[in-house]
């Protein structure tokens, strides 16, 4: 299930290559609490429009070699731009975000799915972050003293 094509093989031709498919999966992260939690065992998939529940299955499995136990699909319609909202009788599209479609795959029992954190904060950052805090907070003492020559004028008419 490939857009790409094979040449046609004749003897003597090397052997034919197996390329992977065009579905594409994509992590998404869930909640840690309220009602659109996961269980521990379980992961939110954007996937291809194109994706079955079957295929998301032998994906998973034959390519990543993951214990799947159960596949279930939503269907997401994608948010519509009206000219004008509040006319129900008049109004006409002029935009429509793409469609988009999730899987939601449980494991075994004994797998545990962890969103994975590729980006940390190092000790670093958090310092700079506290000196750029620290800066902007200083930089706020002037504004006392912008308008006060300019009585009755107001903040309308700044600086």
């Amino acid at each position: 299930m490939t857009t790409r094509i094979s040449r046609l093989w004749q003897p003597g031709n090397p052997q034919n290559r197996v390329f992977f498919p065009d579905f594409w999966l994509k992590v998404v992260e869930t909640p840690k609490v309220g009602y659109k939690r996961l269980p521990k065992n379980a992961a939110k998939f954007e996937i291809d429009q194109r994706m079955s529940r079957t295929d998301v299955r032998e994906y998973l499995e034959k390519i990543y070699k993951l214990p799947v136990r159960d596949v279930r699909i939503e269907n997401k319609l994608g948010d519509i731009t009206w000219n004008a909202p509040l006319d129900k009788e008049k109004r006409r599209a002029i935009w429509k975000d793409d469609d988009r479609k999730f899987a939601y795959v449980y494991f075994a029992k004994e797998i545990e799915f962890n969103y994975p954190v590729i980006f940390t904060e190092t000790d670093e950052v958090t310092e700079d972050l506290e000196k750029m805090k620290k800066f902007l907070a200083e930089d706020h003492n002037n504004e006392k003293f912008v308008n006060r020559d300019r009585a009755g004028i107001g903040n309308f008419f700044g600086v």
